[in-house]
């Protein structure tokens, strides 16, 4: 079941493996289950220690442009306030202070807390039998008892401070819409591709567009809404927008819902027979790999046809923003082909049941035209 407590070496040693982890880093459904986490035992506590790598050295790699002594002083003596994310980065609101930490987990970092549990991966399993947990690089003690660690084996996480509001300085400021927290309304959401010629694909991976959708979030969008990774963006008629739309809204949903564990998306779900490039197939129609803007991208060609490349009409384009940090690639060169698809199936928003029921049966997901309140 993937690779437990890997050391870093042996995921360099193995191309496959290491293929294989760089697929599943982690997007926003799993970046808000370290939100949840934090949320659920931390919030409100003074921090009353702070410690760093397992031997006690400060990692300067993963604490991006920052100084031992401030993150220090940033956190000891505060009290955690609340924990926000958008798309997949995360912050502290301390109390007393003008800093706050933000995280980017990059492609192995995880929260995990002391007796309570940590994130999920598909790829790995984040160390939750020692303490402090192997390949910790912060470890966080609060005064209502709680420990904190931030672990990353291949360390290309980021820990940064960032001074006054997290959301108007970058990267934060350079981010497009969350699709969790705020989904645009049809007309919004359409006008951020009307312009895009590259494949819809890469479009989606552009974090100044949809923050926090990364490789398989778009995969299993494009699956659910029978779009082609390779169809241009400005060519999607409104109706397929629309899919487009409902689609993502549905897929984040659920899968935030289930805490980003992958036992409990639907079994009629992509994600179940995507990974490591195995010929396979998902509801009795194969699937196919190709390469798109440099990602490896799975698909049904069955259902995920190719349509007219003529660019859509009534659909005001909004300027591009730049800078933004950028995850996946964005562009990559579009085929041509026209041939008429069946319309797209919607997708429900279901919430996870508490427990996974055996054997797991299929549930179709659909987007839900309203999202919970977060802090």
């Amino acid at each position: 079941r993937g690779l437990p407590n890997a050391r870093p070496p042996s995921l360099r040693r193995s191309n496959v493996r290491a293929r294989y982890v760089r697929e599943i880093m982690p997007e926003l459904p799993e970046v808000e289950s370290a939100r949840c986490l934090v949320e659920a035992h931390c919030i409100g506590a003074k921090v009353t220690k702070v410690e760093f790598n397992e031997d006690g050295s400060f990692d300067e790699k993963i604490f991006k442009d920052v100084e031992r002594k401030a993150f220090v002083s940033a956190l000891l003596n505060k009290t955690l306030k609340a924990a926000h994310r958008r798309g997949k980065h995360m912050w502290w609101d301390m109390s007393g202070g003008a800093d706050s930490p933000l995280f980017h987990f990059g492609m192995t970092g995880a929260f995990s807390i002391r007796g309570k549990g940590a994130m999920k991966y598909k790829a790995f399993v984040v160390d939750t039998s020692n303490w402090p947990p192997r390949f910790a690089k912060l470890v966080v003690t609060f005064d209502n008892g709680i420990a904190l660690a931030y672990t990353d084996p291949r360390r290309f996480g980021r820990i940064r401070l960032v001074h006054g509001d997290v959301t108007a300085s970058p990267p934060i400021s350079e981010l497009g819409f969350d699709p969790l927290l705020a989904m645009p309304d049809e007309t919004t959401f359409a006008s951020h591709f009307a312009k895009r010629g590259g494949p819809i694909k890469s479009v989606l991976l552009d974090q100044t567009i949809a923050a926090g959708v990364g490789n398989w979030i778009a995969d299993e969008v494009l699956y659910h809404s029978r779009l082609h990774p390779e169809q241009p963006a400005k060519s999607l008629t409104p109706a397929q927008l629309r899919d487009l739309r409902d689609a993502m809204e549905g897929v984040v949903k659920t899968a935030c819902d289930a805490g980003a564990d992958a036992e409990m998306f639907p079994d009629d779900w992509l994600f179940h027979h995507r990974w490591g490039k195995v010929a396979g197939e998902v509801g009795g129609e194969p699937i196919q790999f190709i390469t798109v803007g440099g990602r490896t991208t799975a698909f049904v060609p069955k259902r995920q046809k190719k349509t007219s490349e003529k660019p859509a009409a009534g659909v005001k384009a909004e300027p591009k923003k730049r800078g933004a940090e950028n995850d996946e690639p964005s562009k990559a060169p579009a085929k041509k082909a026209a041939v008429k698809r069946a319309p797209a199936k919607k997708v429900v928003a279901r919430k996870a049941p508490a427990k996974k029921p055996p054997p797991r049966k299929p549930m179709a997901v659909a987007a839900t035209r309203s999202l919970r309140a977060r802090v």
